[in-house]
């Protein structure tokens, strides 16, 4: 039912209700008063139609006393109603809406440049996707090109948890929220995580912008804002390596399927990822050489590794035609094999310990980085950095004199402590 006088109207509505199980009638009456909506309920007919009455009467008498206005005010009246009836829009509403976003802007900002700084972050051309899609795509991509299963599960692992905690369209996303998102950053027990940590994820975080500006899901802007995201420092940390003597402990408790693994880390200097995709048929112990190949290496590029002569001693034994090298189906569950060999004798587990040891103790014996830097496979200025007089080069000779006990009748033994 709808009561009118002149250009105002109020409407009533019918709503009945049931109470356990009795149909009541009931009646809504609605109309707006000053850019609010006004509703009343009554259980009375008459008495609603009374109240809509009163107040038709009352929003006439009040649009009366809007139109007493000044023959200028009245142009400006007009003007904003026929601005606004492409949209469909009152303008009681309008009013309300400008001055609510307004009164959020900083000082000195107008709405119309909010407006076109959305539109130029959200083209008409731009394909919406979520950061969880994203993420999905950008490891499918990697997939196709022949990533490592390492870096896939890298991406999967920290793009996983960046998508859990936006779970929003990407080109929502801001350069100072990523900003505090690698701030906060924190391990699995809740503690803040190092900046090297952080820089990785920022990295990470920089091949997923860019990936999604390939695929106009971003603007280009964003992923330059994100780019200008200055990186953390990273804290100088003295590397962990092992004694000569604890290797020793640790081979001689070693199981026959895990020693390999551990001989090719601690005197080949391979690291955990790349022990683990390993095949025995890239060992080739007769030409004391082991091929790490392009698919298997860290870095994607194919290097060929000397195999010493200790090295090639406690692996003549153990040799198989294939088959992989690593008995551990992951290399985290590798890498937690090896620390509970060393746990038995007493010894503490170092992160990436072999490998670090591995190339301080050549680098000593030999002097030669640019040699070191082949066989492990990263530049000659990283080795300078972090392995550089760590250790003397006597313990650098002991490290690589370290022979099974059976060595001496070997049929593999050469002339000297390091023949690489």
């Amino acid at each position: 039912m709808v009561l009118k006088q002149g250009s105002s109207e109020v409407k009533i509505y019918e709503t009945p209700v049931t109470v356990s199980g009795k149909a009541y009638s009931q009646y809504a009456l609605c109309y707006w008063l000053g850019g609010k909506r006004v509703r009343q309920r009554f259980s009375d007919l008459d008495k609603a139609k009374a109240e809509a009455q009163a107040a038709v009467i009352k929003l006439a008498n009040a649009d009366g006393e809007a139109l007493r206005l000044l023959p200028s005010d009245r142009a400006v009246y007009v003007q904003a109603l026929e601005l606004l009836r492409p949209l469909a829009k009152p303008l009681n509403l309008a009013v309300d809406e400008y001055v609510s976003a307004a009164n959020r802007l900083p000082p000195g900002v107008s709405l119309a440049e909010v407006v076109s700084d959305y539109l130029r972050r959200h083209p008409s051309t731009m394909v919406r996707r979520t950061v969880k899609e994203v993420a999905a795509e950008l490891i499918a991509d990697q997939k196709a090109r022949g990533s490592s299963g390492v870096h896939l599960r890298d991406l999967e692992s920290r793009l996983g948890r960046f998508a859990e905690t936006f779970q929003a369209p990407i080109a929502t996303l801001t350069a100072p929220q990523i900003r505090d998102y690698l701030r906060k950053l924190t391990a699995v027990d809740g503690k803040p995580v190092k900046n090297r940590t952080r820089r990785n994820v920022q990295r990470i975080l920089s091949t997923f912008f860019n990936f999604a500006r390939k695929q106009k899901f971003v603007t280009r802007e964003l992923c330059d804002e994100i780019a200008e995201i200055e990186a953390p420092k990273v804290e100088n940390t003295e590397i962990g390596i092992f004694k000569p003597e604890q290797l020793r402990a640790i081979l001689n408790e070693a199981a026959d399927d895990i020693l390999p693994a551990i001989c090719i880390a601690a005197f080949c200097g391979l690291r955990t990822a790349e022990l683990q995709r390993l095949d025995w048929e890239n060992v080739r112990l007769a030409e004391r050489v082991l091929i790490v190949g392009a698919d298997q290496a860290k870095t994607s590029s194919r290097r060929v590794v000397s195999i010493p002569e200790n090295c090639a001693n406690w692996l003549a034994p153990l040799v198989r035609e294939s088959g992989s090298v690593s008995p551990s189906p992951t290399d985290r569950a590798l890498n937690h094999r090896i620390a509970r060999t060393a746990a038995r004798v007493g010894i503490s587990w170092v992160k990436n310990g072999l490998r670090h040891s591995f190339c301080s103790y050549l680098l000593a014996a030999t002097h030669d980085p640019a040699k070191v830097a082949t066989q492990a496979g990263h530049s000659a200025s990283m080795l300078h950095k972090n392995y550089k007089a760590l250790v003397t080069q006597a313990q650098g000779e002991a490290w690589f004199a370290i022979h099974p006990d059976f060595g001496a009748l070997n049929a593999f033994t050469l002339p000297g402590r390091i023949s690489m």
